[in-house]
């Protein structure tokens, strides 16, 4: 059954997670009488707790920070950067600028993705006149132990996606797991649609805990995928499989015939 919902998402690429917005959000505001005129410094940046909620995802939720300007909050493009024992970026949180939410929505992540080891993350906060500042705390990741349960993976579902205007067809659907996410792949009558492999070094999965908007969803809210599929299976019925593996290897596959519109 398809259903259609209000989810900012980007209609260029449904792979992608977009949905911040431009300008600051309600606290700022408040202090849009506020003068940049001479405020060249973040008085005291947000601060930050990383808690390991299993060998593979850590969490991590900002708080705090002060400033004369009465605005402080993450940073909208790479407020959390991961650094590895050697200083070498990893991943970051956002890529690029996004649309139609709140920066606050940054204060509550997660991240599937990093290998055993010590890592740094960064937190980057500004306040309204775009005064960086930075608190970093250190992490250490373990090895995955042993794991018997299955992860779980719901839909696939057809929803409606709409951005700037435009509206899409997209398929939904989502996966967790007590340790993590290693493997996803979507697939449409056996032909692969799109395929993420993570613990591999180079690909992370983030996605946001908190999203201000509770009429709409968004594809920052996770862990939730949002993927487009060709025209060529538009305006018939398919077999559509998500297939999910965790660090263990055990293997949920979710299928669904789907009327693709």
């Amino acid at each position: 059954m398809s259903r259609r919902m209000k989810v900012v998402v980007s209609l260029v690429s449904f792979s992608v997670a977009v949905g911040l917005a431009l300008s600051p959000s309600a606290g700022a505001a408040k202090a849009a009488s506020y003068n940049c005129k001479g405020d060249k410094q973040l008085d005291s940046p947000m601060d930050f707790s990383a808690v390991l909620e299993s060998p593979g995802r850590l969490h991590l939720s900002a708080s705090g920070g002060a400033d004369k300007s009465n605005y402080v909050a993450p940073n909208i493009i790479g407020a959390w950067r991961v650094y590895d024992a050697a200083g070498k970026q990893v991943t970051q949180y956002t890529d690029t600028m996004l649309l139609f939410a709140s920066a606050q929505q940054l204060t509550e992540v997660y991240v599937e993705g990093l290998t055993a080891g010590s890592y740094t993350v960064d937190l980057t906060s500004a306040d309204l006149c775009g005064n960086q500042g930075h608190m970093r705390r250190s992490v250490a990741i373990p090895a995955p132990g042993v794991d018997s349960n299955l992860p779980q993976v719901s839909g696939p579902r057809v929803i409606q996606v709409s951005s700037l205007g435009a509206t899409a067809w997209v398929l939904n659907f989502s996966a967790t797991d007590d340790t993590a996410i290693k493997h996803v792949a979507l697939y449409i009558d056996g032909n692969v649609i799109v395929d993420y492999r993570y613990f591999n070094g180079t690909s992370f999965r983030w996605w946001t805990g908190f999203y201000p908007d509770g009429s709409s969803l968004a594809a920052l809210e996770g862990p939730t995928y949002y993927v487009g599929y060709p025209d060529s299976y538009k305006g018939q019925t398919h077999t559509v499989e998500v297939v999910g593996d965790d660090l263990a290897g055990n293997r949920y596959i979710a299928t669904a015939q789907l009327a693709l519109p």
